[in-house]
């Protein structure tokens, strides 16, 4: 993920499946307010989530000519394009490229082995024993 400035509008992160974007409407620098319709990522792509001070783009990465770089056997890089096509002709259309990594890595993506992990028992509980009764299972009221 790239780091955003304080007035970054395009904000972007990766894993190994998706690719989210989020852009916020209005910018300080420019007062332009951008209406969901005049952006678009990669091929064609739609915002998929307006929410009230930004517009979201998540797709999986094989989708809107999302291009993939394999950098090493547990890295991937996904680069796009964000496309400003803005309804007033007199602005310019813009084009972002966008860029993050995603890693195999991730302890997200790291499946747990319960063979790894060892427990010493309770002290405790070491003793316990207990009878239906007590736990209210077996109550005859």
């Amino acid at each position: 993920m790239r780091d955003p400035k304080p007035e970054d509008p395009v904000k972007i992160s990766c894993s190994m499946d998706w690719m989210m974007v989020e852009v916020t409407p209005q910018t300080y620098s420019s007062r332009r307010y951008m209406f969901a319709d005049e952006l678009h990522l990669g091929s064609g792509c739609p915002v998929t989530r307006i929410q009230t001070y930004a517009y979201d783009f998540i797709y999986p990465v094989y989708d809107c000519g999302i291009r993939t770089q394999v950098v090493s056997e547990h890295t991937l890089i996904f680069r796009s394009e964000l496309y400003y096509n803005p309804r007033d002709r007199r602005h310019h259309c813009r084009t972002v490229p966008l860029e993050c990594s995603a890693t195999r890595k991730s302890v997200w993506l790291t499946p747990v082995s319960t063979d790894e992990i060892q427990l010493d028992p309770s002290p405790f509980i070491a003793d316990f024993e207990t009878m239906a009764e007590e736990l209210g299972l077996l109550s005859s009221d």
